[in-house]
């Protein structure tokens, strides 16, 4: 097959209507730079465009790998999956909340956790097996995150990182719209939230049993 048919031949193979696509790890490595100021999410909102909810998803739920970033993303990240949830088609952002800086270090920091198997990720995500018209699908993922979210925000030792990762996975199955990384964000999702209500179960019975024996 010559070069020239090859390229023809890919976009034949891409779904009507779906684009080619910047990565979103290469988005966030473009703000990483040494020279680079402090960024904001407004100006990660407007580099991500389109891909704004997946791209937040992923990088609000892996700043939750780094330890003591993830206070930075708790609201924003409530805020970002609550619009999906009640079915906005583009994310928007509160003044207050698009001030919000991010430097460079912390994003380092978030790619180095994060960036070597997002890209491996990306190389494999294609859009596959998207179950319902995304007007349907969306607001059902959203809702997961919410939840996945709320549960990040409980201030408790280690009970983020789980489901943040199942947040992330969500975004990249939004930005791909593939539904093989969707059931994977699913059962993360699912799994990471009943192990946080076997322990938050044992403490509590634990709590219970030390103040009536």
């Amino acid at each position: 097959m010559s070069p020239t048919i090859l390229p023809r031949h890919r976009r034949r193979a891409r779904p009507p209507g779906v684009k080619r696509q910047q990565r979103i790890s290469a988005i966030l490595r473009s703000f990483t730079a040494p020279d680079r100021t402090d960024t904001t999410l407004g100006d990660l909102n407007t580099a991500f465009g389109a891909q704004a909810f997946g791209a937040f998803f992923i990088l609000l739920g892996g700043i939750n790998l780094v330890p003591g970033a993830s206070l930075i993303a708790t609201l924003p990240l409530l805020l970002v999956t609550a619009q999906l949830a009640f079915g906005r088609r583009r994310l928007w952002l509160p003044e207050k909340i698009s001030r919000i800086p991010v430097s460079p270090d912390t994003l380092r920091k978030v790619m180095d956790k994060i960036g070597p198997s997002l890209r491996r990720i990306e190389r494999y995500a294609q859009p596959r097996m998207w179950p319902f018209h995304d007007r349907i699908i969306e607001p059902v993922i959203g809702w997961m995150a919410f939840i996945l979210a709320a549960i990040i925000a409980i201030p408790a030792v280690f009970t983020n990182m789980a489901p943040g990762i199942a947040v992330a996975l969500l975004g990249v199955a939004l930005t791909a719209r593939d539904g093989a990384w969707l059931i994977a964000g699913i059962v993360t999702g699912i799994g990471s939230a009943l192990f946080l209500v076997v322990v938050y179960g044992a403490a509590l019975i634990a709590l219970l049993h030390f103040l009536w024996p």
